[in-house]
Order: structure tokens, then C-alpha cells, then sequence
């Protein structure tokens, strides 16, 4: 019986190997690209449901389909915006996130030493943390992997707060750039911040950079603001850049 099996999955064998032999080039990609891409589905379920080893592993099995560290961290930050736009519908409760975020941070640690590497562009320091936003952890620790990928030196401090102890905690890291996830009430949760920076003298310690999804266009303000992370990681490039320079 056993004879009979192992002959049986040889004959699979020999046939997927022929199989494959008689694929064009065309459609030897077409499967590989679709492999890469169903790796990925895999590591956003795992992170969505909040699975640590199963994300870990299936960050390790998308490196392995030939997706690049590039990609694999690209699926992280995604996952992380689809549970803030879930957890906006309350879809999560807080239990849920904690471990989407233990999750997304264990399959970050199958980047580590690519990151590692890429924060030493720019030598510079960043933190990176919610002022009063439920899913702001997640967020932050996307953030803060995405900075680091692009040159930065990167803390995600996860903890939501209040602009003063973001303020106050970036200080205590030397921080050169502080990134404060503000949640959607546009122009008055940025005026508070504003006030918080200018009151503490933090002005003459190091720049910031708001995200503030909920501004208005026209709003009227005195910081370097983003409404999106994509444009936080540009205008901190371009500040990066500027110093470097000065330097």
C-alpha cells in the first residue's frame, strides 16, 4: 500500500514536471506572478485576523514565492489601512487590534535586517504616534517601517496620547522629526497640537510633520502638514534631503 502511494505520487510528480516543461514563457510568469500575489492575500488574511505565527510564517512564505521586501512591506502597511477603515465601522474591538498589531510586528521581524540597513541613509531620527486615535498603533508601526525603509531612523511610539506626552516622549528620544497620526477633526485637533508644540519651546528642538486627514484646503497654518502617510513620507524625504545638505 504504501509502495503503491509512494508510486502514485511519483507519477504527480513527473507529470507537474512535464506539465510545467510544456508551459510557454508567458505563462510560466503568469503562474509566478500569480503565486507572488496569492502569498501576499495569504500574509493580509493572516494580519487582518490578527494571527501572529501564521502571519510571520506567511511573510516568510511570500519572501520565498520571489516577492521583494519592497512588496512584502507594501502588504503590511495596506492590511494596516484596510483595519483603520474597518475599525472606523467598528469592526474591532480593542483585543483585536492589539493582536493585529502583534501580528503586523512579527511579520515585520522577517524585514529587520533590510530595514536595519536602509534607516542609515539620512541619520535621522523620527517618532512617530497617534494623538487620540483608536487604530493609531497599527498605523504607527506601518508608518514607522515605511520611514525606515526609506532612510530614517525610525520609533513608532503606539500608545495613543495626548499631544504634549508625544511631544515630551520624542524629546526624551532626540528626536529630529516628530509625525503625529491626528484623527479626522481637521483644523482644531492641528490648532491644538500647534499650541502644544509652541507652548513647550519644543519649536527650537526638532520639526514635525501632522498628519491631519480632516484639514481643509484652504485651512491656514504654520507647520509642514500631510494629509495622507504617502505625502508624510514625502515632505519628511524632502526636509531629510534639505538638512542633509546643510550639513
Amino acid at each position: 500500500m504504501g509502495r503503491n502511494r509512494g508510486l502514485r505520487e511519483g507519477l504527480i510528480s513527473i507529470r507537474q514536471g512535464f506539465s510545467k516543461g510544456l508551459m510557454s514563457e508567458g505563462e510560466q510568469k503568469e503562474a509566478t506572478v500569480a503565486a507572488k500575489e496569492e502569498s501576499l492575500q495569504e500574509l493580509t488574511k493572516a494580519l487582518l485576523a490578527g494571527k501572529v505565527e501564521e502571519a510571520k510564517q506567511s511573510a516568510y512564505a511570500a519572501l520565498a514565492k520571489g516577492n521583494s521586501k519592497g512588496e512584502l512591506l507594501d502588504a503590511i502597511v495596506e492590511a494596516a489601512n484596510i483595519v483603520s477603515d474597518l475599525q472606523e465601522l467598528e469592526q474591532y474591538d480593542q483585543g483585536k487590534l492589539i493582536a493585529v498589531e502583534n501580528s503586523a510586528n512579527a511579520s515585520l521581524q522577517t524585514l529587520e535586517d533590510w530595514l536595519a540597513e536602509s534607516e542609515k541613509k539620512f541619520n535621522a531620527q523620527v517618532t512617530v504616534g497617534p494623538v487620540g486615535l483608536k487604530a493609531g498603533g497599527l498605523q504607527s508601526i506601518a508608518l514607522s517601517a515605511a520611514l525606515r525603509s526609506m532612510g530614517f531612523h525610525s520609533s513608532s511610539l503606539t500608545k495613543t496620547q495626548t499631544a504634549l506626552d508625544l511631544l515630551r516622549n520624542s524629546e526624551e528620544l532626540d528626536a529630529d522629526l516628530v509625525i503625529p497620526l491626528l484623527s479626522g477633526n481637521g483644523d482644531e485637533q492641528l490648532k491644538n497640537f500647534a499650541d502644544a508644540y509652541d507652548r513647550g519651546g519644543f519649536r527650537s528642538k526638532f520639526e514635525v510633520i501632522p498628519i491631519a486627514p480632516g484639514l481643509p484646503e484652504n485651512a491656514s497654518t504654520n507647520l509642514t502638514v500631510a494629509r495622507n502617510t504617502g505625502e508624510a513620507i514625502s515632505k519628511a524625504t524632502q526636509w531629510a534631503l534639505k538638512r542633509k545638505l546643510r550639513t
